[in-house]
């Protein structure tokens, strides 16, 4: 007969049997009632739910740049520790805002540094064998991050581990970063973690996964200083859901918290190239520091002096690229147009190093002297680091092409053998296209896309419920990433996704470059670029005829070519419950010229044109500056800035750069020399 300890046993088994942890297991995705073929699996995971609610999360342009940046650290050839430093980067953001907004900011880090990072399956083995991510072996700038880890695919082999840094696969135990920081990790432990049941690790990523969501909940209701306790919490029983754990690594040592400080950085201006096991240098310059002083070029704060470094190989690239030299200040991947890596590092000296006003000023003098020198060569670079009296020789690195060729006039004779040696080794190193078993792409002239459909972009307001028009993938399931107002962030991925998830041959990757290379043909931000790409493929879309529209719901500009009418105004809701797909972003276009003027009268109305300088050298003007009467001050045809002073100096900065432009064009003679250009940025900016 049973006594009452037994009753007790049996009653409190069948209320843990009844709870719903017990169902914890991924269910496994359906198409067409058929089960789907997850190799590779769960290459979704580099875009999480927390980036969309990180765009949300704070004023202004800085947590729109933050959710655009913090997928690439998902991706699977990331190194290890690159998801731990973004997360320290949301982390440095949140401190300028105010308790609420930092503190959901911070718990979105916590949340993001817990998402599932990026690992490709084991192709050597058949069935190919589903790996694990190696952890960071360093411990994170801010202590809210302390013993977070990201989570594994429970579906993973519990022993094997993908490393970003030789692309290889590594056994548990073989390496220190085949287990979390900090853990007394060892060959021998690995066997008892062989030998573990595949249900605990089951339970251990839902653990992870629901720990991160009520970590998130809390610390959005919380104050700043209540998250670090909400974030202890999380820690516990991330550590305890590890999926690599096993009985003898179960125990956490207690969190290591690292004081860091703004002390200047000294790094190295060499590029180099990851080929298998070795680097190979590819720019001869030598580690290169400032020598100017901090009163002539002002105090970067938080951050080290801006240094840009030019070489093959960034990011596993074929071709040339920069990209800035310290990734710990200014965590940016490489990108052949200098643009988007200066734009990035002087938006940085605002949002994170808390750099003073000289800084930033001569961030934006370092831009504009990049774009004098011509555009993908290592002299832009050279230009943009000597302003911050830093000297490099990139010049001599010779161009590369996407194709991994040489572009004839660039460099000199010792840095074109060495880089193109190295382009070279990197072509061959490159691993074949695995075969598809499917494909709904084209196998002729534009290639077999493999296991994903011919990319197409759509372009319209309303995507992921922003005001203004932006771009997306038209095919989720095969490209799932969010919207963007630059065009570049969905190409990228789309020709990145062909490698990392596709498995789709040279011929469709070449053709992805080339469309990228169309888009970035026409005016930027408007529905030609998405014609431009999807022409490429054989795609015919009319996205030049969707009125563009700005980030308070206002018509600025149109392609209304196809129809000749002209962009009216739209009011903000309209733009807001603007339809995804093509057909309806085309109703948006205008009709009324009356509207029109209208419109653009309206933008204008708030106290009219602020930049009073009149200088206007091989007659380019300053672009116009006013204010929106929201605090916020539009620069004509730029960005928005939450201060006078900054507008006012953006509108300056783009006058120099179109009147370098004009210098250039007209052979640099004479009084308009972009020496001239320079002299008349520093009277504009002084006319404030």
């Amino acid at each position: 007969m049973f006594n009452k300890s037994q009753v007790t046993f049996l009653l409190a088994l069948s209320v843990v049997s009844l709870s719903s942890s017990v169902f914890g297991r991924e269910r496994w995705l359906e198409r067409d009632g058929r089960s789907i073929e997850l190799y590779p699996r769960r290459f979704g995971q580099e875009h999480p739910a927390v980036i969309d609610k990180l765009s949300a999360a704070c004023p202004g342009e800085i947590c729109g740049n933050l959710a655009g940046g913090a997928i690439t650290p998902l991706l699977a050839a990331q190194p290890e520790c690159s998801q731990q430093d973004f997360a320290d980067k949301i982390i440095d953001a949140a401190q300028q805002f105010d308790a609420a907004t930092k503190a959901n900011m911070i718990s979105l880090a916590v949340e993001y540094r817990q998402a599932e990072k990026n690992s490709p399956p084991d192709f050597t083995t058949n069935p190919p064998t589903n790996r694990n991510t190696v952890f960071c072996q360093k411990a994170p700038k801010n202590a809210e991050l302390n013993g977070l880890v990201q989570a594994q695919d429970p579906a993973n082999d519990p022993n094997l581990f993908f490393d970003p840094a030789t692309q290889k696969s590594v056994k548990k135990g073989d390496q220190p970063n085949t287990f979390p920081f900090g853990t007394a990790g060892s060959a021998s432990s690995s066997g008892s973690a062989a030998a573990s049941s595949s249900a605990p690790a089951v339970a251990s990523s839902s653990v992870a996964a629901s720990t991160a969501a009520s970590t998130s909940a809390a610390a959005s209701s919380a104050d700043s200083s209540s998250v670090a306790s909400v974030t202890a919490t999380a820690t516990g029983a991330v550590r305890a859901a590890d999926p690599t754990a096993t009985d003898d690594t179960a125990t956490c040592p207690p969190p290591v918290t690292v004081t860091v400080t703004g002390d200047a950085v000294e790094t190295s201006a060499a590029a180099t190239v990851t080929v298998g096991d070795a680097a190979t240098t590819t720019s001869a310059a030598p580690t290169a520091t400032s020598t100017a002083s901090s009163a002539a070029i002002g105090d970067f704060g938080k951050c080290t002096v801006p240094q840009i470094e030019f070489g093959v190989g960034f990011d596993n690239r074929k071709e040339t690229s920069f990209q800035p030299v310290d990734k710990t200040s200014f965590n940016h991947g490489s990108a052949q147009n200098i643009d988007i890596i200066t734009q990035f590092i002087c938006d940085t000296l605002t949002n994170t190093c808390a750099a003073d006003q000289t800084a930033k000023d001569t961030c934006q003098k370092a831009r504009a002297a990049a774009d004098t020198v011509t555009a993908k060569t290592g002299g832009q670079a050279d230009a943009f680091n000597a302003v911050f009296g830093i000297t490099t020789q990139f010049a001599d690195v010779t161009e590369i092409d996407n194709q991994g060729n040489p572009v004839a006039g660039t460099g000199n004779g010792s840095a074109a053998a060495t880089t193109q040696a190295a382009a070279t080794a990197v072509a061959s190193a490159a691993p074949a296209a695995t075969s598809a078993t499917t494909t709904t792409g084209s196998s002729s002239g534009i290639g077999n896309f493999g296991k994903c459909t011919v990319p197409k972009i759509d372009f319209a307001a309303g995507f992921d419920n922003r005001k203004e028009t932006s771009f997306q993938p038209d095919d989720k399931t095969s490209y799932n990433h969010g919207s963007a107002q630059n065009i570049d962030i969905i190409t990228q991925f789309i020709c990145d996704t062909l490698t990392n998830s596709c498995a789709a041959d040279q011929t469709a990757k070449d053709t992805c470059q080339q469309a990228r290379a169309a888009a970035d043909t026409k005016t930027a931000k408007t529905g030609a670029q998405a014609d431009a790409f999807n022409a490429v493929f054989g795609i015919t879309t009319n996205f030049a005829s969707v009125a563009v529209i700005d980030d308070q719901g206002r018509v600025v500009s149109a392609e209304t070519a196809a129809t000749g009418g002209v962009a009216a105004a739209v009011p903000s809701s309209t733009a807001v419950a603007s339809s995804t797909s093509a057909a309806a972003a085309t109703s948006v276009k205008a009709t009324s010229s009356a509207a029109a003027a209208t419109s653009t009268a309206a933008s204008t109305a708030t106290g009219g044109n602020l930049q009073t300088f009149t200088g206007a050298l091989g007659g380019v003007t300053p672009p116009a500056v006013t204010a929106l009467g929201n605090g916020q001050f539009q620069v004509d045809g730029n960005s928005a800035f939450n201060d006078l002073s900054n507008a006012l100096t953006r509108s300056c900065d783009v006058q120099h750069n179109k009147c370098a432009n004009a210098a250039n064009a007209s052979g640099n003679k004479g009084d308009l020399t972009v020496s001239a250009c320079g002299d008349q940025q520093t009277q504009c900016n002084a006319s404030h």
